[in-house]
């Protein structure tokens, strides 16, 4: 019997399953590549507590509706690094961050860049709008505060109990609320997160959000792309005495429509 290991594990598969294994593998190579690297920016809009208070997202801080539901995908929950520069920079942008899937152990501090400045832990996940006017809407929570490692504890800890009373369904809806309090040494009012649940719903249910979703954005570009219909005729004037059709007086012009009130954009979020 030959003791010569072959170099690929897949050469023993059939042709076609050796492919797929051997792509797939690379991707995975590729993927565990890109995290090593420090990852790169989403593209999701940021979801956060503002300096006022309020939650808001996107660069436009659009204000959360108060009572809207947003379901939480925890398949995308991460912790790692983040290394900001000191409060007198002029640019708050991250010097240096590490982020991994919650199932992988939290990078070594070790084994990351040195940028001038110590690392902090950081959480982040993935939700989705589910009700009101912000439905359908995905944003990225990401934040290291101290509201917000409480805000995952807890999020951690509901999820454990849901486990054992309910396994098939993990992923929450919840309301985006706030607790806030008055700090004696700084003399102002902080703003914490808090997560709402209000039911939990299977990985299925969270990806027909997404389906259902991508289904009315579809609708909505057909509608668009249709050609628009054609003008009724206008209806034919009785005859006057003279022998002539009078002409139909023209209909009045409607007054013009104020633009729907946006929210007011607010400060960047602090948690």
């Amino acid at each position: 019997m030959s003791d010569v290991v072959p170099s690929n594990p897949n050469a023993h598969l059939p042709d076609h399953d050796r492919r797929m294994q051997d792509l797939l593998g690379g991707i995975a190579n590729i993927a565990n590549t890109i995290a090593d690297a420090g990852g790169v920016a989403s593209g999701l809009p940021f979801i956060g507590i503002n300096t006022a208070g309020v939650w808001a997202y996107g660069q436009d801080r659009v204000e959360v509706e108060p009572r809207s539901e947003w379901a939480i995908d925890v398949r995308t929950l991460q912790h790692g690094y983040i290394a900001w520069p000191p409060n007198t920079a002029k640019e708050r942008k991250p010097l240096g961050e590490r982020m991994v899937p919650a199932n992988s152990p939290l990078p070594l501090l070790s084994t990351l860049p040195d940028v001038g400045v110590p690392y902090q832990l950081q959480f982040a996940f993935e939700l989705r709008c589910t009700s009101g006017e912000d439905e359908g809407q995905v944003a990225l929570y990401k934040n290291g505060s101290y509201g917000a490692k409480v805000l995952v504890q807890s999020l951690v800890e509901d999820m454990r109990k849901q486990y054992r009373a309910d396994p098939d369904r993990l992923c929450p809806i919840v309301r985006l609320e706030i607790r806030s309090y008055m700090h004696p040494e700084w003399r102002k009012m902080i703003y914490n997160p808090v997560l709402q649940i209000v039911k939990w719903v299977s990985y299925e249910e969270y990806d027909l959000f997404s389906d259902l979703a991508e289904t009315e954005v579809a609708e909505e570009e057909v509608k668009a792309a249709e050609p628009a219909p054609a003008p009724a005729p206008a209806p034919r004037a009785a005859a006057t005495g003279r022998g002539r059709a009078a002409q139909p007086a023209p209909e009045p012009t409607p007054p013009p429509q104020p633009a729907p009130a946006r929210r007011r954009p607010r400060a960047q979020p602090a948690a």
